[in-house]
Parts: C-alpha cells; structure tokens; sequence
C-alpha cells in the first residue's frame, strides 16, 4: 500500500515549511539595500556626535571670554552683599549704606465695618492707581463693590504693581491698606475715584500733600500715608549713590549690590556711619578651570573623532571592508575639520602675545598616542596635557599675556579667534552662514536624502517579495490540490482492485 504524502496541506503537503523557506531566501534579497541604510544611519548618528562634541568645545571658549579672564573674588559684608559679573576688576572701595528703600503705603480713613458699601449710589465708579511716572491702572466698581473688603479684592484681582488689605483700625473698626510692589520714589502711590464723590473724598490720595498723621494739616477723614516711599542710598568712596531699590547694578561695572541694612554708627562720632570696604580681588582658579575644561573638551573631540573614523583590517581573504570599522571611517569631510582643529591648537600667535606665543609656552602640549608592543593602534592622535605648575606660573605672573594666547589682541587673533572660524565653517554658527547650511548640517541633510531612497527602494522591494510569496503560496495551494485529489484517486483504485482479488 503507498504511503500518503504527510504534511500540513491536505495532501500532506507541509505548505507553511515551505513558505518559510523560500520567504528566508527572498529576504536575503533586501540585505544590500538594509546594510546601506544602517551605513547612512550610523553616518547621520556619528556626525551628530561630531557636533555635538565641536559645539560643546565652543561653549567653553565663549564662556572663557565672558567670564574666565574677568574672574575676581568678592570679600564678606555685613550692610550689603556684592556679587561680580562681567567687567569686575580688582580694586578696594569704600562703602556706606545710609538708608534703604521702602515701598510706598498708604490707608483710608477707619470705618466702622469692613462689609458695608461705601459709595455713594451711583451706577459705576472707576478707581485709577498710578507708581510714580508709570501707568494708571484702572480699577471697575459697581455700586455693590464699594466696601473696603470689595475694593481690595478688585485690586488684588488686576494683578498690578500694588497690593491691598483690609487691616485693624483700632477701637473695632477697619481701613484699607495700599502698599506698592515696588520700592522708592518709582512706587509712590497716587489714587484717586472718579464717577463716586462720597468714595472719592474718601480714597483720593496725592503723595505731593502726603497727609501723615502728627503732622500740620492732618485730616483723619481723607486717605493718609503709613510708609513713606523711601529710595536706597549709599556712598561709595564718599560718593552718594540713590536708587529706587535695594539692588543696584549700575554703580561700579560688573559688581551688583544687594542692600541689607543700614550701616553702623561711628562709636567715636555718632552722627557719622562706619563704613565697610569692599574688596575685589583677582581670582585665576575660575579660568584655570576654564582652560583644563577647554583640554579636557578638546580631547574629547579627538577620541569622539577616533572612535568614529576608527579602522579595523579587513579578514585575510576578504573582499569586503570590515564591519567593525567606524561609520565616518575614511570620510574626508572630517580628516579636514580634525586637521583645521589641530592646526588651530598647535598655532603660533605671536601677533597677538610675544610672551605665550602657543599652547606649550603656557604647559599645555601636545602629546602622541604611545603604543606598547602587541597592542593595537587607537588612532587617537594629538591629544592636550596640561603641565600645571607652568600653567599656574604664567596665569598669576602674567595673566593678561595669556588672555591675549587665547582670546587675541588688538585685532590679531588668538586660540579662540582661529577655531571660532572652524566652528563658523563646521558648525554655521554666525550670520553669515546659518546653522543648516554649516558643513555638518548640509553632510547630515544629504545622507539623509539617500537614506530615504534606499527607504523607498526597501518598501518597494518589501512588496515585490510579498507579491512573490502570494503566488508561490497560491501555487502551493493548487498543487495541494491536485495532491489531494491524487491521493484521493490512489486509494479508490487499490480499493478496487483489492475487490478483483
């Protein structure tokens, strides 16, 4: 008796077996157009990290123009605290505080209740509120909205430059307190009500009759003053300086102050304040860190750059290059932005400093790649050491020569100035060329433009293959089939002839 084909199928064809193998090998038709995109996506993703590095090796040269060479350190003080910013220099001062800013405050008569309404009936009213020369704000009150809870919470709701509560008047009764947001003579507080009588003889305020109680011409029925606006004053170096507020940026240059008390008296003279000095002195450890921040992020480019580029001999006998080399292995675009950076590095810049005319003459040298025998070759080249007594010595002995080194002089260019026209090439970081048509950018843009027609080319190979497997599995079904119906003829004709015998 002839055995059944056995199988999935129903002649024991094993269809799905065989629809996995030839899907197998139709696949392997989509690896040449998969390895180049995993190529182009390894290029985009290394020169992302190539920028990335440059970028982080710019910012560190801007920040050590900003503030690197201009770092000083400030002393303690007890009436004010100063803090340096760019174009502190060393010095010693003088300094006073005599008085120190106020907000402005003023409160209505006492009334009785803080709920009752206070106007005088009439459909709407506008309370206006100005700080010194700046703008009215217009407050809304309807005739329901005149009590002092009311009203101060209209006020509250503008969200201005002033603020108001309903305080204890004494003997049970209540006021309205108005305090501005701001100190000095720019807060001073003018009020008045327009549309209401009866609510404006009661609120209108002018800080120029201040209308302070214990004072000539006090009317306790009209709003009066319960602080007055008070500007900060000080002197530095005798020299009076008044501002409307505690802080004050624009006395010495680079050096804010913030204010915190008054000054104390002199024991021996009473009537005099003692004055505190302040002490600015040049500080070389933040741009040492600067500099040792500039080594470290420069070779850091380097091995960024090395590991990228890195090359692997290809296996004895192959034809292919090997896989393990890096994505940008052989590219010319970055072999010419690491020569560029390196020839900036190691520079001379007599021009803009005859005394540190290179990196070396500061202890910062360049140091090859050492190799020991049997190990392989990293193809990190030309890194940064820093030798930090040399460097130490020429910060402190002569601090403005290596500014000069780095930040150049009088026109010439120095460290920076040279790789600021590299970061301007690789990076488009200026005006006159944009960022997306920097080297970089425009290498990034056309390796992603043939990554998406390789996409394209594998979406459509992609079908093609699922076209293919839909007729060899349709193929498969026929000749199942036609198996079946064999199979089904087979056993009919043994059947018969068995009956013969």
């Amino acid at each position: 008796m002839t055995t059944p084909i056995s199988g999935l199928g129903g002649s024991g064809l094993d269809i799905q077996a065989l629809m996995e193998q030839i899907k197998s090998a139709e696949s392997k038709k989509l690896n040449p157009y998969l390895n180049k995109q995993s190529t182009f996506n390894g290029q985009v993703s290394s020169w992302g990290k190539i920028s990335s590095s440059l970028s982080t090796l710019k910012s560190n040269l801007d920040k050590l123009k900003d503030e690197g060479f201009n770092g000083v350190s400030m002393g303690d003080n007890k009436a004010f605290k100063a803090t340096a910013g760019s174009g502190a220099m060393p010095d010693s001062y003088s300094i006073i505080v005599e008085q120190l800013a106020k907000a402005h405050k003023i409160g209505s008569p006492a009334q009785d209740s803080n709920s009752e309404q206070l106007g005088d009936g009439s459909d709407s009213r506008t309370l206006t509120i100005t700080l010194g020369n700046g703008k009215p704000l217009d407050v809304e009150l309807k005739d329901d909205e005149t009590s002092l809870v009311q009203i101060a919470k209209k006020i509250n709701a503008k969200n201005g430059d002033v603020s108001a509560s309903v305080m204890p008047a004494g003997g049970g009764k209540f006021q309205l307190v108005v305090t501005s947001k701001k100190t000095g003579s720019d807060g001073e507080i003018k009020m008045s009500v327009s549309g209401d009588s009866q609510l404006a003889d009661m609120l209108n305020y002018d800080p120029q009759s201040a209308n302070i109680p214990g004072e000539p011409g006090y009317d306790p029925n009209r709003m009066k003053q319960v602080s007055a606006a008070q500007n900060a004053v000080m002197k530095i170096d005798g020299i009076p300086v008044e501002r409307s507020t505690n802080t004050i940026s624009d006395a010495i240059e680079g050096i804010t102050f913030e204010l915190r008390e008054v000054s104390e008296k002199d024991k021996d003279d009473p009537t005099q304040f003692k004055s505190e000095t302040l002490s600015v002195t040049a500080d070389t450890s933040k741009v040492k860190g600067l500099i040792e921040e500039f080594v470290k992020n420069y070779n850091s480019f380097l091995s960024t750059s090395a590991s990228v580029s890195a090359y692997k001999p290809a296996e004895k006998g192959a034809l292919e290059q090997n896989k393990q080399n890096g994505p940008l292995f052989s590219d010319g675009t970055l072999r010419r932005l690491n020569s560029q950076l390196k020839s900036s590095a190691g520079g001379n810049f007599s021009d803009a400093s005859e005394l540190y005319t290179s990196l070396a003459s500061i202890g910062i040298s360049v140091k090859f790649e050492e190799v020991k025998p049997g190990e392989e070759r990293k193809g990190l080249l030309g890194t940064l050491t820093i030798d930090n007594k040399k460097l130490e010595a020429a910060l402190k002995d002569h601090p403005k020569e290596v500014e000069a080194l780095f930040l150049g002089k009088e026109g010439a260019l120095g460290i920076k100035g040279e790789m600021g026209e590299v970061f301007k090439t690789y990076l488009g970081d200026s005006d006159a060329i944009p960022k997306s048509e920097g080297i970089i950018a425009a290498t990034i843009k056309g390796i992603k433009e043939q990554e998406g027609r390789v996409a394209k080319q594998i979406e459509r190979m992609e079908q093609r293959i699922e076209e293919s497997l839909k007729r060899q599995q349709s193929k498969f079904i026929r000749l199942d089939k036609a198996l079946t119906n064999i199979n089904a003829m087979s056993q009919q004709l043994q059947g018969a002839l068995a009956g013969l015998g």
